[in-house]
């Protein structure tokens, strides 16, 4: 039976350290939220679950989104070819582009410094 020597101890217990680093590093994102773009120009942010209605500048509903904390999805459009539903979940990192409408649904992390 082989038994482990201090260094094979040390480096064992280094990737299990670093591990654990990055895994709390990425699931740590509270500072991340989700933008709802107008024209290019921020409508709202999607901070708590629910369905946030996108209107125009005459109160017209273009596009419902829905948040469920986790991921963003598109309930229902105006646009024609409706793509912005089709294109389903997304999360961090991810986009949805109604183009008819002019709606753009992103992610957007505030790096924190924490160094």
């Amino acid at each position: 039976m082989k038994t482990f020597k201090k260094i094979d101890i040390f480096l064992i217990l280094a990737v299990i350290l670093i591990a654990v680093f990055f895994t709390l590093k990425t699931n740590n994102r509270e500072d991340e939220i989700f933008l709802v773009k107008l024209d290019g120009k921020i409508y709202t942010e999607l901070k708590k679950p629910g369905d946030y209605p996108v209107k125009d500048k005459e109160g017209k509903i273009l596009t419902i989104v829905h948040y469920d904390g986790k991921n963003v999805w598109v309930t229902d459009s105006t646009c024609p070819l409706k793509i912005c539903e089709k294109t389903g979940k997304i999360k961090r990192g991810g986009k949805i582009i109604c183009v008819p409408n002019k709606i753009v649904i992103e992610s957007q992390t505030q790096e924190l410094q924490t160094w």
